[in-house]
Order: structure tokens, then sequence, then C-alpha cells
């Protein structure tokens, strides 16, 4: 699996969170933390059990969308932390990854239904059965203005110029790498 690796964290922030939640971290997913502290997963995708994408994993002093201490000001994440569940990440509706704080099993949680389901042992065996396509090329304004003119005869708007030029700058400057725990 692919990730574009958000900052560092030290283990006294790591255990600062771990107080917080009132539990230690399975040994992989610290581990995990130490080295990536979450990051973004474009294009990659869970091929075992309930398959989905994956967005991304959530991290320690990261943006708020992206922050695992943001996640749990939420009640849903809140319910899932007093049964062991931790929310680690989530797919591109919104659903979560969990891992399971007593046997570091990963469960998939969907957000609008009161339904999980078990689908990894490990955090190990989830990074291990999903698969990531690199980035490739990405495509520039010119020639998504030339699609968007073929296909439908219509200029973009201005809205849709900055929508575009927002994804081609982050992108660009994503840098990605295989996960290895």
């Amino acid at each position: 699996m692919l990730i574009s690796r958000f900052t560092n964290v030290s283990e006294e922030d790591i255990k600062l969170f771990q107080d917080s939640i009132n539990s230690t971290l399975p040994d992989q997913y610290y581990r995990f933390l130490l080295k990536y502290n979450g990051g973004e997963t474009p294009d990659t995708k869970w091929t075992g059990k309930c398959r989905s994408d994956i967005k991304g994993f959530y991290g320690l002093k990261v943006e708020a969308s992206w922050d695992i201490n943001d996640q749990l000001k939420y009640e849903k994440p809140q319910e899932l932390l007093k049964d062991n569940l931790l929310t680690i990440g989530s797919n591109s509706f919104g659903d979560w990854f969990g891992i399971n704080l007593l046997d570091g099993s990963i469960w998939f949680i969907y957000h609008d239904k009161d339904k999980k389901i078990q689908i990894a042992d490990t955090f190990l065996e989830f990074v291990e059965k999903s698969k990531s396509e690199p980035i490739g090329h990405i495509r520039t304004i010119e020639e998504r203005k030339q699609s968007l003119w073929d296909n439908f005869g219509k200029e973009p708007s201005a809205f849709t110029l900055k929508a575009w030029q927002a994804e081609i700058d982050k992108y660009s400057n994503l840098s990605q790498e295989e996960i290895q725990i």
C-alpha cells in the first residue's frame, strides 16, 4: 500500500494520545503512527471482505479533517471507542476503518448504519491486502479544458478552474511511499 505520510510525531505525542483515550495502541498500529503518522492513500483499495477504497489514515497534530483527535469529537467514534474500537481511517463515502484496541483486529464501520464487520486480524494483514496505484500523469488545465469541450461542448467555470488547479497543486506535490511496518 502506498501512502503520502503526514508530518512526524514523537513517542511522547503518541503516549499523550494513549493517555487521552485510556488505552494502549496495538503494537503494529503504534509503529505505523510513529513512522507515518497516518496519511493520504489516493487510488488505494482494500481487496478483502467489504471491498472499499481507502481515502487515508488519521494522524496526530495534522489538519482537522485528518486528525484522529478531531474524529473523536463526533458521537459515533466516541461510542465505538467505548467498545474498544478506534477509528483510524476512512473511505470516500465517510465509512471508517477501525482498530480493536484489545486484539489489533481491523474493522469496517458503516457511517450510516449500526453495522461493523471484522475484515482483518491485524493491521499488517490489512495493509498487505490493500492495493495502491501510484499517481501517474496529472492532466493539465489545458488537457482538462479540451476534454470538457470535446465531451460537452462547453468551457469550465471559474469555480471549476480553481478546483482543477487545487487538485493539480495537491497531486503534483504528493510523495508516495510503500508502507513498511
